[in-house]
């Protein structure tokens, strides 16, 4: 890895931990202090493979190897995993545009079988602001949406859909 992709790398996890120590400030304030926002680790990664056994899940991203990719390829990414107690209910990862003025949001996936009750993408989408004013960013995209009931949730947030190339976004 050359300096400056390290240089960045290290830069950009000081801002992603800073981003998510706030995000787990809001969740306490909100009365949602059983659900924890850390950085995608290896334990993470780990208690991710048990969805491949789900009869529920809806993707079939493979989270270890796509994670280090991503994670090489994109070193101001955005990456949250949310925890409930001690089980992993969603995984996140994102990237700024070139420009550094969109943040898009290009995997998301909760749980396939966490409760019901527990919902990932308001704290997902929560993380994403904060860390696209920490960077400086105008605009958040969710990138690819599943389906159109998990759109017209995505909606529900003001994001709204460009379908010509399949994204939501919102200006901040």
């Amino acid at each position: 890895m050359l300096a400056t992709h390290n240089n960045a790398e290290n830069r950009y996890t000081t801002i992603r931990k800073a981003v998510l120590h706030e995000v787990n400030q809001e969740l306490m304030r909100n009365q949602s202090h059983s659900v924890q926002a850390k950085l995608i680790d290896v334990s993470a990664l780990n208690a991710s493979k048990k969805w491949n056994n789900s009869s529920h899940r809806q993707v079939d991203w493979d989270w270890v190897s796509g994670y280090d990719t991503f994670k090489f390829r994109y070193p101001k990414r955005f990456e949250m995993a949310l925890w409930h107690n001690r089980q992993l209910i969603s995984l996140s990862l994102g990237r700024p545009s070139y420009q550094g003025t969109k943040l898009r949001l290009d995997y998301i996936e909760a749980n396939p079988d966490k409760p019901a009750d527990l919902k990932v993408f308001q704290s997902t989408f929560i993380a994403m602001v904060a860390y696209a004013q920490a960077i400086g960013a105008e605009e958040l995209r969710v990138m690819n949406p599943v389906n159109e009931q998990v759109r017209k949730y995505y909606e529900r947030f003001g994001l709204t859909y460009i379908s010509k190339s399949d994204y939501l976004y919102i200006k901040l």
